[in-house]
């Protein structure tokens, strides 16, 4: 497990470059968090985290990252937890 300022730091870094954030770094941080691996549904995956769910929409944009309205509910979910503001 990484130390909570290299997941404090990964936070800042994807919450502060809303356009250009992979499915991947959102995985990890979730992971480092404790969240169980994310359920896949129909149109994203979804996490589980301290009672609170977070969906990452699996379609590609074409390049690689994903939607902005995505690491904008990952923001939310990140203040509501106390691990951003």
């Amino acid at each position: 497990m990484a130390s909570d300022s290299k997941v404090q730091a990964e936070i800042a870094s994807i919450i502060g470059r809303p356009h250009n954030v992979k499915f991947s770094e959102i995985k990890w941080v979730m992971t480092q968090l404790g969240a169980p691996a994310p359920k896949e549904g129909k149109h994203g995956y979804i996490f589980k985290l301290s009672g609170r769910r977070l969906m990452i929409n699996k379609h590609n944009n074409g390049k690689g990252t994903v939607p902005q309205y995505c690491v904008d509910d990952f923001r939310d979910l990140m203040i509501e937890l106390g691990l951003y503001s």
